[in-house]
């Protein structure tokens, strides 16, 4: 009887801390919110506007958005593609990405850029982007996904 007692003291812990580890396991990157809802993964395309250059007016931006919390930034500015990979987060209705250039102009190879924007958890994106260190550059991005 008491080695029964003592099995089913031992299972319970172990169910118990079975569902303990499962509650407390929760990833920043969320691939889907809800089933049947609107993922963040995937092509996003848009526009991004330049701060200190507004007669640039709007210019072309995409984000590709990949599940294992990768991704890359592909912008045309100055009549040049700019290649820009990167990593990204998401928490709650904010998404935050950090991407470095890579291709493009030769002043902005190794510029590293952050974007953040607010996703209506469906298909738009808005917010804003930031250089740093230098050159200083910012401006709003503005993006809707495409598949």
């Amino acid at each position: 009887m008491k080695k029964i007692l003592m099995s089913a003291v031992a299972l319970t812990v172990f169910s118990l801390s079975i569902i303990l580890f499962q509650i407390s396991c929760k990833k920043d990157v969320l691939a889907d919110v809800t089933p049947g809802s609107s993922s963040i993964k995937g092509l996003w395309i848009g526009t991004y506007t330049t701060d200190t250059h507004p007669d640039l007016g709007e210019q072309y931006f995409s984000l590709i958005i990949k599940p294992d919390g990768t991704m890359i930034a592909d912008t045309k500015g100055e009549a040049q593609q700019h290649l820009a990979p990167g990593t990204w987060t998401l928490k709650g209705d904010t998404l935050t990405c950090t991407f470095t250039c890579v291709y493009g102009i030769a002043s902005n190879i190794g510029i590293t850029e952050t974007a953040i924007a607010v996703w209506d958890k469906t298909t738009k994106l808005h917010g804003i982007w930031k250089n740093s260190p230098t050159p200083i550059g910012s401006g709003i991005i503005t993006l809707t996904k495409v598949d």
